[in-house]
């Protein structure tokens, strides 16, 4: 278990790390490319916005749940979504060809899917003619190879037969078109549900990114006691050739049947920094610094008073989304500790083993039947259905609960899966196992020795969190350790 926690702060770090470095090219983009040079007192701010737009990036992000959460977890989606941030790097940063490399390698090794994402964005700088069709076939390809040297011997080696997996998965969900096997939703859900969910409150602040709504409200109530300058149109599309790509990605994948909002993690970071854009435009508008601005409040006070407090009511609002994004993110995590049930499934059944036989080892002092007892423990064959292996069964707490010293020698139980293949049904074969992790709460021949909660869900009117029966660990019948 230290190996796990070790492993996953060190993924933690690098995720952090990774979104570190897209704040700061936020700030380096936005240094270079803030305001026309038309507009006086927003050339005065742009000394303070970079940094505001940066900060608040890196507070937005860590406001939010399934970003922070994931960050840590050895998923290929958790992968996929670090490598795709420093794409993102790469490219506020003007360097298309290494935003490419990095999405060309995510899709050959991590997840497939990040195709969709480099189609959209490879297409965007093909027409802003950031790359020519030879540099991004010749990069496209190099990298192609270079990842496939990498990724199909480690595979093959650890599946231990020739196999890429992605192009396994990618077969799978569009040649076959079985991803409906595991569930579907409407086609709108990725909008209407999990970019909601992903971002909660702070989803409001993004279309504050593409139009100046704070500042027209602003110079309207400005505009009974006196002469300000007129601000720029309506709309700001300083970020749309960055967001619509994403979004882009995000509509494509919505004609996959199977949706899971883990798939377009990729797209978060884009929101995050429209969120983030959007909010540092509040905060300009309720805290403005130029010296212009600020002589007009000395010597109208009283007239600027009323629409300065509009602006920071605005900007407040801004703050109370954040906040309430925060608040939202611990019930998150308070309800994601009843959604691992497997993996307490997996705890439970070897502490139950673990009582069996200290009670039957007790039964008898004689070190003869200590020895006819303890080989026992291998004699465990356990069987673990796609429930409990999509619910906090890992390969790190699976070997943890497998083994077990006996006398000083360690002796690990055997553990089996074949129930993800259609050709190894578990009614056909259950018979042969000792021990059942599985969602089924009975079957024949075997008892129940406890069930498992999970599936949580928020009562509001009880005001409390509502489980159900998730993950039941059956025995089978007459077996003793």
């Amino acid at each position: 278990m230290i190996v796990q926690f070790l492993i996953r702060l060190e993924l933690l770090l690098l995720s952090w790390m990774a979104h570190v470095r897209l704040s700061k090219s936020l700030e380096r983009h936005f240094s270079v490319k803030l305001q026309p040079p038309s507009s006086n007192q927003m050339q005065m701010q742009q000394s303070t916005l970079p940094s505001i737009i940066s900060n608040y990036y890196l507070l937005i992000t860590a406001s939010q749940f399934h970003v922070p959460f994931y960050s840590s977890r050895l998923l290929p989606n958790t992968f996929a979504l670090l490598l795709v941030t420093h794409a993102y790097t790469e490219w506020f940063n003007n360097n298309p060809r290494r935003t490419a490399v990095y999405l060309v390698f995510t899709a050959a090794t991590f997840r497939c899917d990040a195709l969709l994402l480099l189609f959209t964005i490879g297409l965007t700088m093909l027409i802003l003619r950031q790359l020519s069709i030879l540099q991004a076939i010749v990069t496209g390809v190099l990298t192609g190879v270079c990842s496939l040297l990498m990724t199909v011997p480690l595979d093959s080696l650890l599946w231990r037969r020739p196999i890429w997996p992605e192009f396994e998965v990618w077969w799978f969900n569009t040649v076959d078109n079985r991803s409906s096997e595991w569930g579907t939703q409407q086609w709108h859900w990725y909008f209407s549900r999990a970019l909601p969910k992903g971002m909660l409150l702070t989803a409001l602040l993004v279309p504050f990114a593409f139009m100046r709504l704070p500042e027209h409200a602003n110079w309207w109530g400005r505009k009974k006691f006196g002469k300000d300058r007129t601000p720029h149109g309506i709309f700001d599309l300083r970020l749309i050739r960055f967001f619509a790509p994403v979004c882009g990605f995000v509509m494509m994948y919505s004609f996959l049947p199977h949706k899971e909002i883990r798939f377009i993690f990729p797209a978060l970071p884009m929101f995050n920094v429209c969120a983030a854009y959007g909010m540092s435009r509040l905060h300009q508008v309720a805290f403005p610094k130029s010296e212009g601005q600020e002589i007009r409040n000395k010597t109208n006070n009283k007239r600027n008073g009323k629409t300065n407090l509009v602006a920071k009511a605005i900007y407040l609002s801004g703050v109370g989304a954040i906040s309430c994004t925060m608040m939202g993110n611990l019930l998150f995590v308070r309800l994601s500790k009843e959604n691992y049930p497997g993996g307490v499934a997996l705890e439970r059944l070897r502490l139950h083993l673990e009582t069996s036989m200290d009670s039957s080892l007790g039964s008898s002092n004689a070190p003869e039947i200590k020895k006819l007892q303890s080989p026992k423990w291998e004699n465990v064959l356990l069987h673990i259905d796609v429930a409990a292996a999509m619910s906090g069964v890992s390969l790190f707490g699976q070997r943890y609960a497998s083994h077990h010293f006996l006398n000083g020698e360690k002796v690990s139980f055997k553990v089996d899966k074949s129930g993800y293949e259609e050709e190894n049904s578990m009614e056909s074969t259950s018979s042969m196992y000792t021990h059942l992790l599985t969602e089924q709460q009975s079957i024949d021949g075997y008892h129940l020795i406890e069930s498992i909660p999970g599936h949580p869900r928020l009562d509001i009117r009880n005001f409390r969190i509502a489980t159900k029966d998730a993950i039941f660990i059956l025995e089978r019948n007459g077996w003793q350790i």
